[in-house]
């Protein structure tokens, strides 16, 4: 995954990320919002329970979504997706590209950015770039779905869009060091700092019962299921501005949306049409040996 997730080097690596990062953003984390809004008590308890570096994470999510990016407005929305812009395309770039350097080498003396690497470069947002305005304008449209947020018809007006992205303020980005980047799947390295799961869990709680008391009662956010072929819901504008402005940062050829539906579209239901065709391969084949096989194997 970290092919995808830092070293992409074709197309395909992009819409797979861009599908995740939709899902992630827009459906997973708002329905796990809505699992603790619907329950706290017994939400908290689980993630208690739990007390692994997964509960963790729930958690930060949750908090994120209800306190630190809660939109409740459209401007709100429009400012997160231009800081999302920021961070997708400029300040996580320069991050990889301070921990490693273009003339980096690896631990065998090898340059570090060899093939199939591509050296990426952070993108500058401008509002006279269509693909980015495209970008800002489906993010803020659906961040503002999930939260119930009436869309104003301005935000459609790419010149009065351009006037309110252009007022957002981004703050400056400095790339740290001893941040851990994973460049291999397999590595197992452990030699981060190590954190206590149960410490940040009851600190996350704490706040996220403090956040809970601030929101308006009977709240709940609205998430959202990808809709490839409805082409005036702004998914595929989402997934395509992910896609191609990353693919961008690695100079990687960009596509058009019909090819990015093409592609997006079949990520996970082929995986999930080849695992189904597996399984009922392996059906067939215990009816084949017959009753004494098919008992052997425990029955079905």
């Amino acid at each position: 995954m970290c092919t995808v997730h830092s070293f992409p080097h074709n197309i395909d690596h992009c819409l797979t990320w861009a599908r995740s990062e939709f899902e992630g953003l827009l459906e997973k984390t708002p329905a796990e919002a809505n699992a603790y809004l619907l329950n706290p008590s017994e939400y908290i308890s689980g993630m208690e329970k739990a007390g692994d570096a997964q509960a963790r994470d729930k958690l930060e999510r949750v908090l994120e979504c209800l306190e630190t990016e809660r939109c409740e407005s459209s401007i709100d929305c429009i400012t997160w997706a231009r800081l999302k812009f920021e961070d997708y395309f400029a300040n996580r770039v320069k991050q990889l590209t301070f921990t490693f350097p273009e003339d980096a080498v690896n631990t065998s003396g090898a340059p570090f950015w060899s093939a199939p690497k591509r050296f990426p470069r952070p993108l500058q947002f401008s509002v006279e770039d269509q693909s980015h305005l495209n970008f800002v304008m489906a993010a803020s449209i659906l961040q503002a779905e999930t939260y119930g947020i009436p869309i104003p018809e301005w935000v459609k007006s790419h010149a009065k869009f351009a006037d309110a992205v252009s007022e957002v303020a981004v703050p400056d980005f400095e790339p740290k060091e001893g941040v851990k980047i994973v460049t291999d799947d397999k590595d197992t390295d452990m030699s981060t700092v190590f954190i206590d799961d149960s410490v940040v869990i009851n600190e996350l709680v704490n706040r996220l019962k403090l956040c809970y008391l601030r929101l308006p009662q009977g709240f709940r956010m609205d998430p959202i299921r990808f809709e490839k072929d409805d082409d005036t819901n702004y998914h595929m504008d989402l997934i395509a501005g992910l896609a191609n402005m990353r693919a961008r940062n690695y100079s990687i050829p960009e596509v058009d949306k019909l090819k990015a539906k093409f592609i997006a579209g079949r990520i996970i239901p082929a995986i999930a049409t080849t695992t189904a065709t597996a399984t009922g391969f392996v059906c067939l084949e215990l009816y084949i040996q017959g009753p004494e096989r098919r008992s052997q194997s425990g029955g079905l």
